[in-house]
């Protein structure tokens, strides 16, 4: 049996799927049996989420995207079933915005407001609606779409951004037709699990992490799989 018994505590949400799925792909990958211990958020899903009630002889140590394409034997969205699904009745295209703690972490994922333009300009003639979602609503990108979203009379709404409730949020995207994403696991996440999204990534980010030989983005330049690829690059 192969077990996660720890969650690093600073972890968010996305790291914290990415963990759990790489749990479940190898244990679906080797007819193994599996037990996980409770984590924020494993709630909103339907279905078995912990497994067996024992700990097994397998200790899986934390690890994200860097196994999400080896691993992978089984969709995504087989794993994670959303309880309260969102179902629009309109084109919906979101737009994550990620600042906080990535300054310090990798100041180049904190994606610039041309990015975020371009995007935009991209698909609006597909999109009846967007909604803006961010943990850190100071950020210079995040007021550059709403004053153009307001100065062209574009139909957005904003997410509930942390202030009650960010499982809504995650609930939201994963509704969405588009995605305009930020290099958060929180985002791809809501991606991976959600309906065949289009989405849409940076260039200039991706081929920083490429030359950088980051196995993950270095897996979805080169395709990715049926859960998670690039629709378009900006």
């Amino acid at each position: 049996m192969i077990s996660i018994r720890y969650f690093p505590p600073d972890w968010g949400f996305g790291n914290r799927i990415l963990f759990y799925n790489n749990l479940r792909q190898l244990a679906e990958k080797n007819a193994d049996s599996w037990s996980c211990i409770p984590w924020e958020g494993h709630d909103i899903f339907s279905g078995d989420m912990l497994g067996e009630k024992a700990m097994g002889n397998v200790n899986l140590n934390p690890c994200l995207g860097e196994r999400f394409f080896d691993t992978h034997v089984t969709s995504t969205r087989n794993i994670f079933k959303l309880k309260n699904e969102y179902k629009f009745e309109e084109r919906v295209a979101a737009i994550h915005f990620r600042g906080g703690d990535f300054f310090a972490w990798n100041k180049d994922a904190v994606l610039d407001k041309q990015y975020y333009l371009d995007a935009v300009d991209s698909i609006k003639d597909e999109v009846d609606r967007f909604i803006l979602f961010t943990e850190d609503e100071s950020l210079e990108s995040y007021a550059t779409i709403e004053e153009y979203f307001e100065s062209k009379n574009i139909k957005y709404d904003i997410g509930d951004n942390l202030r009650e409730n960010y499982f809504d949020d995650f609930a939201k995207m994963s509704a969405c037709d588009y995605i305009i994403s930020s290099p958060s696991t929180f985002c791809i996440c809501s991606a991976m699990i959600g309906k065949q999204t289009h989405v849409i990534h940076s260039k200039k980010w991706i081929d920083s992490r490429v030359e950088a030989q980051d196995k993950f983005w270095l897996d979805l330049s080169n395709g990715g799989n049926e859960d998670y690829s690039i629709w378009r690059l900006i």
